[in-house]
Order: structure tokens, then C-alpha cells, then sequence
């Protein structure tokens, strides 16, 4: 298992997983002025395909996936870190599988559009939910709605 170095508060080395360091950047970053990142759903006989925008000079921490699936890169770029601490440019026109377990963490070089495709009947968006990917830990769900609420009342 790959761990990377943080510290403590006095200085000390603290050897986290990379799942853990994830955990550490999302909470940090829940509380901070969040960007839109609009998502379109399609569905099609046995195909459930998702589409998300993201913004340039964003940071985006996906979800961890429970299922094999498709990914396509229509438009844009972006560095994408793996579990083993490597980085790795991203650009569309591009087309790869995700493994079941991934989660991605991607910093969006160009304004990029990103579509995942699922093998499912489910048009149900919560059932959807709960068969393609694990739940969001609740404290930064919490501090996320929180830091949307807030860029929504300043972009008012």
C-alpha cells in the first residue's frame, strides 16, 4: 500500500494511505467557495450516462466508484493523481476504464467535460446512488452544502 507524508501539528511526519489523504484535502476543501460543476443524465435501454462540466483551475475530488465502468474525455484537460502518488495529464479526445475502488482527484487544467458510462436498467437517481458509488462521509457533505450556500449568496 502506497502512504504519502503529512504532518502533525508540532511538525511530525504522519504516514497516510492516499484514500486517507483524499479525506484530508475534501474536508479542507468543503469549506472553501465551491465552483458549479453541472451534470447531465442520460439513459438509454441498459445504459445510464453521466455528464459533468468542470471549470478550469478547479479541483475536483470524484467519488469512489463501486462498479468497472467507461470514462470519456470530450473536451478539455486535467492532471489526475493515482493511488501510487503519480500524475498524469488527462486531454480529450480520450476514452479509458475506471476500476471499481478508484477515486479520482483531478485538477482541471481547460474547461472539460467528462462522461461516465454505467451498465444498468436503474433510472432512479438514489437508487443510482447507492448501487454505483459509496456515500460521501457526512462531515464533508455538511461543510460542502455549507460552502455552496455561501458562493451561491455571493453570486447573488
Amino acid at each position: 500500500m502506497n502512504e504519502l507524508a503529512s504532518w502533525d501539528a508540532n511538525g511530525a511526519p504522519v504516514e497516510m494511505t492516499h484514500a486517507e489523504s483524499i479525506n484530508v484535502i475534501a474536508h479542507e476543501l468543503a469549506g472553501m467557495p465551491q465552483k458549479p460543476a453541472p451534470v447531465t443524465h442520460r439513459f438509454a435501454p441498459g445504459v445510464y450516462l453521466r455528464e459533468i462540466f468542470m471549470e478550469a483551475e478547479s479541483i475536483v475530488i470524484g467519488r469512489v466508484h463501486k462498479t468497472r465502468h467507461f470514462n470519456v474525455l470530450l473536451t478539455g484537460a486535467c492532471l489526475i493523481v493515482h493511488a501510487d502518488g503519480s500524475r498524469e495529464e488527462l486531454r480529450a479526445p480520450m476514452t479509458f476504464v475506471s476500476e471499481a475502488g478508484v477515486q479520482k482527484v483531478l485538477y482541471i487544467l481547460e474547461d472539460m467535460q467528462w462522461q461516465t458510462i454505467h451498465p444498468t436498467d436503474e433510472t432512479d437517481m438514489e437508487k443510482l446512488d447507492a448501487i454505483l458509488v459509496e456515500p460521501v462521509p457526512a462531515n464533508i457533505l455538511e461543510q460542502r452544502e455549507r460552502a455552496l450556500l455561501a458562493f451561491s449568496q455571493v453570486q447573488s
